[in-house]
């Protein structure tokens, strides 16, 4: 009669465990996934820091020229 019983309350909590066991699975692939985006997110962010910093000096050069003329040296 113990056996029984004991069988009954493992087979009902068995979904809940194995559902709690796929969870846990999918979250740790979903954060192992995460960094790599989060790293391409920052070199892109290098890239346009960068592309900026050159467009900014190319438009100091320009106006340092003065009044639109080209220097001749």
């Amino acid at each position: 009669m113990i056996v029984a019983s004991s069988w009954d309350v493992l087979s009902g909590l068995l979904p809940f465990i194995l559902l709690f066991g796929f969870w846990t699975f999918l979250m740790r692939q979903y954060r192992t996934k995460q960094p790599p985006q989060e790293q391409q997110v920052l070199a892109k962010l290098e890239e346009i820091r960068v592309e900026l910093e050159r467009l900014r000096k190319s438009l100091d050069q320009r106006d340092s020229g003065g009044f639109g003329f080209r220097s001749s040296s």
